[in-house]
């Protein structure tokens, strides 16, 4: 069958589902893992050096976001769309376990199979999408600020101490107000993609 979008566009569209804001938010995961956060076993001096360190927090962080972290994705996807498109089954998750349970699809396992995949897709999404509005709200105020190299530039009156931050242009901070907004109009956005549709959104 000719495919319906371009390679670029199956790219885009599987990239951003599958990467989306996890990316944004951890793709400092390396400096992270570098700087000993959570008590990494290489952080012993007298067994790692600066490189070796180096060298473990990179391997760990393109174990996460490398090949391991997309079969997952990978394997759902070829379930659906072969039982979808080959089998003339429904585009569900609960039919992706038809060569497992068979007929019992179709009854409470079956719904049990579905209300665990909406579960787990909410809960992804909700702290995926929790850790992008705290990071955008963060890159808002270091913005609104002039924040470079950890200090303020703009909006301050010269009275500040050590450690305190300036007003800014608009005085923005970091609260749960924003956040809130922020993570309201993502949404909007990405309901607007939906309805708008495939080709479209």
């Amino acid at each position: 069958d000719k495919p319906e979008f371009s390679d670029g566009a199956y790219f885009a569209m599987l990239f951003s589902c599958g990467v989306a804001t996890g990316l944004w938010y951890f793709s400092a995961e390396a400096m992270w893992h570098y700087e000993g956060y959570g008590t990494p076993r290489w952080m012993d001096t007298q067994m790692w050096n600066m490189n070796t360190r180096a060298e473990h927090a990179v391997m760990v962080t393109f174990f996460h976001w490398g090949l391991h972290g997309w079969i997952p994705f990978t394997m759902v996807g070829a379930l659906i769309a072969i039982l979808s498109y080959r089998r003339g089954f429904p585009m569900s998750m609960r039919f992706t376990m038809y060569p497992l349970i068979g007929e019992m699809v179709y009854g409470i396992l079956g719904d049990m199979i579905e209300i665990l995949s909406i579960l787990c897709t909410i809960f992804s999404l909700s702290a995926s999408l929790g850790f992008a509005a705290i990071q955008i709200n963060k890159g808002m105020v270091r913005l609104d600020r002039g924040t470079y190299l950890g200090k303020d530039y703009i909006g301050c009156t010269g009275s500040e101490g050590p450690g305190d931050a300036c007003e800014g242009n608009t005085g923005m901070s970091e609260d749960k107000g924003v956040q809130i907004c922020i993570i309201i109009g993502i949404t909007l956005l990405a309901t607007a993609s939906i309805v708008m549709g495939l080709k479209k959104g």
